[in-house]
């Protein structure tokens, strides 16, 4: 029964090494492989767009405008009340 355990002991310990030594090997490799694959769809997304915006870019001295807010109608109200002044007032004291 001793012999048993110890040798169960043994095993679990010889394969989780293995497994900690394996792991520390691909682990790296792993990473690496997936920020270059990373690091490409960046850059292959960022050359995409790229190339958009200089396939769409207009020539010097043109203007394009994309959206032009409705025009809002003005308030008959402002038109028929008259020219508004700021003033102040000023109380005089009086003995």
């Amino acid at each position: 029964m001793n012999m048993g355990l110890l040798k169960f002991l043994l095993i679990a310990v010889a394969i989780l090494w293995l497994v900690r030594v394996v792991a520390r090997l691909i682990f790296p490799w792993a990473m690496r492989k997936m920020a270059e694959k990373v690091m490409g769809n960046a850059q292959q997304q960022y050359q995409h767009q790229h190339n958009n915006r200089t396939q769409q870019t207009k020539p010097d001295g043109k203007v394009r405008i994309d959206y032009m807010p409705p025009q809002s109608k003005p308030k008959n109200g402002a038109k028929k009340a008259g020219e508004f002044v700021e003033f102040e007032e000023i109380k005089s004291s009086a003995k």
